[in-house]
């Protein structure tokens, strides 16, 4: 799908909208990673956990328990997360990898539009959170 986005240098760009196979997180030991790192934030509707990746662009990862309720509702809340990231992509910070833990009983009952707004407020936090990427250079 493509769109046009406004950047910061006031052109309009051409960029898509799309959720990719590159951008989800789907092995076990890079959840694992991101959970190691131990910089989470929370709101009403989500717990965010980030880690910096190596890659040019972020990733995301959903985890989803049965507290959330059945199976139809946990695909109904994975596909809204999905899409308010694939939404808002273009406007958030790129090299890092998000796993969001939807909370119940709120996430059952929110659209797309309130996990966008939920994902960009906590990045944000969650921004000021992690170490610099030349501290992190200068531990190892």
């Amino acid at each position: 799908m493509l769109g046009l986005y406004w950047s910061e240098s006031s052109l309009l760009m051409d960029v898509r909208f799309t959720f990719r196979r590159h951008q989800r997180l789907r092995q076990q030991r890079d959840f694992e990673r991101v959970f190691a790192e131990r910089c989470s934030v929370g709101d009403h509707l989500l717990v965010l956990y980030v880690a910096r990746n190596e890659l040019v662009h972020s990733r995301l990862g959903i985890k989803t328990g049965r507290r959330l309720g059945a199976a139809v509702v946990r695909s109904r809340v994975r596909r809204r997360i999905r899409e308010a990231f694939r939404t808002c992509q273009h406007e958030l910070p790129k090299g890092l990898d998000l796993v969001c833990i939807p909370r119940a009983p709120a996430a059952t009952e929110a659209g797309a539009a309130d996990f966008a707004h939920s994902l960009q407020t906590l990045i944000a936090r969650a921004a000021r959170k992690l170490p610099s990427q030349s501290d992190a250079d200068s531990v190892e």
